[in-house]
């Protein structure tokens, strides 16, 4: 009875609700006037009330104003004559909707998208040009555009276009394609099908005429045996048959095993791989470790060599090489009395010996064995080629340089010794987390397998493999709650696996080992690299080494954050270098505005010039090694060649050794620890002469590592992003500094300690690995080896740099002295109020010194010359630069 009466009430309300017929029409009549006079006042005929009316619908809708007399007649009638079709209701609805997305598009057409969102400029330009969107279309396209920048706000005005167009019509666009395309489909699958029957039937006519032919034959010479081909093939295809059933057979009963015993079955099939398997098995660790190689399109194509016939003497000869071969390398692995490294003699490549006189020096000590040579020829001396056989013996001696100086290697006995540790995870707590992680999956609904754990170091790995039909942002969407259930610190998702048909899911372990920097060292894959300048960079997950050439990255950006493991990386990078590399073959500029990262390295041979403190020298040390790079590259077209290596290869020749110009070029590597204390003093200076260096630099044998503990674009311009190709990703707080330094998110994901994000050039993704640990107890040790065996010698190129950096230093504080002359007289107590209240704008001098605006400009133009407040940057502020105590001395000259 209840719901009857509550019935009938709502159908009284809405009785009471519905207009007369009267009412309707009066409506209808007042609806028409109102249109009228928005015409009347488009023609400037309506009065004052008509032209209040022209600037509020133009003002408002814009270019729409002139159709909206006519929109509003025809939603009257719509409306009127489909009251009580809520479809029809809804298009009407949607009609608006889109006259609304319409201004938004027409704004942006004709006045573009504008930052300053000024309403009135934005309804007085409507108005005034009857032109636009008006204020409502401005405010949406604004809106759209601050968010999605203008493209992309043309791109969702169409889309939202698009979708009302098929709500009003009732029509879908990619359906009748769909249809269009399956009908094509069918007819091709048709026309197949009757040429498959077609050609059937011609290879069955062909085989009939065959076996008429092949019968003729036969009665014309032996009477063999008949070949009923039809029964042969019909027993092919019941063979076949048979087959079909026992194999669906064998599908059914598989399908049908209960999903318990799968799960019995997990744990056995279930692959472990663990990093630290091959502790003390270098074979094995040889194997398993592995190079960063160039892709197959960089690499040279050698042309086959057919090895012509060897004579008896050249036989004789091959027989003795060999031997003194086995001799040599015999002394290359002994080691001094005292523990030291191998001592090898840095041949010079333009001293040219004659075949004849090697051969009798490397056959005197067969005759005596037991003697010790005075010294051993490393593996990399200069091969004198066939072209420089012909040289005599007078012309060697003639461009025969100063005997070369020896440089003797650091041990690696130097190094602390790793001990075997037992893991903190076993095989069944690893099997019971992948077990876990698999039935956490099948809870939300995610079908998946786990096939493979690799336990790295740091990390846990664990290789899923979905069930047909399960999207990989299915699995991405759970890291929350994956990470709930595993009780880990932080989880990344890698999906899928650069290779592999699976998606990684990687957990820290709870216990985590430590990568020894002498275990890389000791590394077939480190020891063997052919580069002066390979790079360990540590241990990925799977527990392989990774070590990467410098030569092929070419440059290579570090960042991270404090404590992450950065300066770890440098030092592990130095250290490389100084265990790989003869001091003439390589040479260092370290730039270190800190002091005291890379202050300990100062008096190693590998040093170019000393370890850079101030930030003005660092500028000039890029810009001479701008300089540098442009007089190789005018020495490589002298000579014809193309790069570094060609080059060195062709001052061997007799004809370029007694040219002073023509030397051997040693390998560059800069290395700028903090760029961020730069870009604050000379950021114009040393953005272009890092972007000229990471440009051309790399054929000149020029390599640039910039590191930063302040990932963000006004340190890591888009500039010097896009001429860095290499990239190393430490723990950084949040995505948007893992963009900043990867083009993409990840590195806010890891862990710190070194844990890392490796993304050289040529790579698909980032690799995560475990960077290796070196301390300072083991840094002073090799650099104080190294000074004490080795002697460090300045030559004329160190002069040059030291030069070029006094002079600029000198310039700079030329002009500062020479701008303090014309400074103002407001100049040093501006200064002092902009220190204090650390903010600078030219408005406040003009408030506080009740000066004038042009003389206001010239005191902060002066100031921002002197170093005190930084360049504009648009609407932003000013940055205070300087201290007080920076300004006294600054001042106090």
């Amino acid at each position: 009875m209840a719901k009857g009466k509550k019935k009938e009430q709502k159908s009284e309300k809405k009785e009471k609700q519905e207009l007369s017929p009267f009412e309707k029409e009066l409506g209808l009549m007042g609806v028409i006037v109102v249109a009228i006079i928005f015409v009347l006042s488009y023609m400037n005929a309506a009065g004052v009330i008509g032209q209040a009316l022209n600037t509020l619908s133009f003002g408002l809708i814009g270019i729409l104003a002139y159709l909206m007399p006519f929109f509003i007649i025809g939603v009257a009638f719509f409306y009127t004559a489909n009251k009580d079709n809520d479809l029809l209701v809804k298009k009407v609805i949607c009609a608006c909707m889109m006259s609304v997305v319409l201004m938004a598009l027409l704004q942006l057409i004709t006045f573009h998208y504008d930052s300053s969102f000024n309403l009135i400029v934005i309804f007085n330009n409507s108005a005034t040009r009857r032109a636009g969107g008006g204020l409502i279309g401005g405010i949406f396209a604004n809106l759209l555009a601050l968010c999605f920048g203008e493209w992309g706000a043309y791109v969702i005005l169409f889309a939202l276009l698009a979708i009302g167009a098929m709500f009003l019509s009732e029509k879908l666009f990619f359906h009748s394609l769909k249809r269009k395309s399956s009908s094509a489909y069918k007819k091709i699958k048709e026309r197949a099908e009757i040429a498959a029957q077609e050609y059937a039937k011609e290879k069955e006519q062909d085989e009939l005429d065959e076996l008429e032919d092949w019968e003729q034959e036969k009665s014309r010479k032996v009477n063999f045996p008949f070949f009923d081909f039809k029964k042969e093939a019909k027993r092919m295809d019941d063979s076949s048959g048979n087959m079909r059933e026992i194999t669906g057979d064998l599908q059914e009963e598989a399908a049908e095993k209960p999903k318990d015993e799968n799960e019995e079955d997990f744990l056995s099939d279930l692959v472990i791989h663990r990093a630290d398997e091959a502790f003390g098995d270098r074979e094995r660790e040889e194997k398993d470790s592995f190079d960063i190689q160039i892709p197959l399109y960089e690499q040279e194509i050698q042309p086959e060599f057919q090895e012509p016939q060897k004579t008896e003497s050249d036989k004789f000869m091959e027989e003795v090489e060999n031997s003194l071969r086995g001799f040599a390398d015999e002394f290359e692995i002994q080691k001094g009395e005292d523990g030291e490294g191998i001592v090898m003699d840095a041949v010079d490549e333009q001293e040219m010996v004659s075949p004849t006189q090697a051969i009798s020096q490397l056959a005197a000590p067969i005759k005596n064995p037991t003697a010790k040579p005075d010294s051993v020829v490393a593996k990399n001396a200069a091969v004198p080629k066939a072209e420089s056989k012909e040289v005599t013996q007078t012309e060697v001696k003639k461009v025969k340089k100063k005997k070369p100086r020896k440089y003797i290697f650091p041990s690696p006995e130097l190094l602390v010794k790793p001990e075997k540790s037992e893991s903190g995870i076993s095989d069944e707590s690893l099997k019971e987390s992948a077990k876990k992680l698999q039935t956490t999956l099948e809870s939300f609904g995610v079908g998946a397998k786990v096939t493979n754990v690799s336990c790295g170091s740091t990390v846990t790995r664990y290789e899923l493999q979905p069930d047909q039909g399960v999207k990989v942002s299915k699995i991405t969407a759970l890291v929350d709650d994956i990470k709930l259930n595993m009780a880990a610190e932080e989880i990344r998702i890698e999906a899928p696996i650069p290779g592999k048909a699976a998606v990684g899911i990687e957990v820290p372990n709870a216990t985590t080992s430590v990568v020894h920097f002498r275990d890389l060292v000791e590394n077939a894959k480190f020891r063997n690299h052919k580069s002066k300048i390979a790079f360990a960079v540590g241990k990925d997950i799977g527990g392989q080494v990774v070590v990467s050439d410098i030569a092929k990255m070419p440059h290579l950006l570090i960042a991270g954050a404090t404590g992450s493991g950065k300066s770890v990386c440098i030092n592990t990078l130095i250290m490389s270098i100084l265990y790989k590399a003869h001091p003439d073959d390589v040479k260092l500029i370290m730039i270190d505005p800190k002091v005291v990262e890379l202050s300990c390295y100062k008096g190693i041979p590998h040093l170019l010039i000393p370890v850079v403190t101030d930030p003005k020298k660092a500028s000039a040390a890029l810009q001479w090694a701008v300089q540098e790079m442009t007089e190789r590259y005018n020495k490589f077209a002298e000579l014809g060649v193309r790069e570094i290596t060609g080059y060195n290869e062709k001052v061997k020749a007799v004809e370029y050794a007694e040219d002073e110009r023509f030397q051997k070029m040693p390998q560059i590597v800069i290395i700028v620890d903090e760029l961020a204390d730069l870009m604050m003093v000379a950021s114009k200076e040393v953005e272009d002469a890092i972007c000229r260096l990471a440009q051309l630099a790399r054929a000149a044998g020029i390599h640039l590592v910039i590191a930063t503990q302040r990932p963000s674009v006004n340190v890591i311009t888009g500039l010097i992003k896009a001429n860095v190709p290499s990239r190393i990703a430490f723990a950084v707080s949040s995505s948007v500094d893992s963009r900043t330094i990867l083009d993409g998110g990840g590195a806010e994901k890891l862990l710190g300690k070194g844990d890392m994000l490796f993304y050289p050039s040529g790579f698909p993704k980032p690799v995560r690995v475990q960077g290796a640990f070196v301390s300072d107890e083991e840094v002073n040790a090799v650099v104080s080896f190294i000074r004490e065996k080795n002697e460090m010698e300045q030559d004329d190129t160190s002069a040059a740099v030291e030069a070029k950096m006094e002079e600029v230093v000198s310039i700079a504080s030329g002009d500062g002295n020479g701008a303090k002359n014309d400074n103002d007289d407001y100049f040093v107590e501006a200064g002092r109020f902009i220190i204090e209240k650390n903010k600078a704008s030219i408005a406040m001098l003009q408030r506080v010194y009740k000066i004038g605006f042009n003389r206001a400009a010239r005191i902060m133009d002066q100031l921002c010359a002197a170093g005190v407040v930084g360049p504009e940057e648009g609407t932003k502020p000013r940055k205070v630069l300087m201290t007080m105590e920076e300004f006294d001395s600054f001042i106090s000259g």
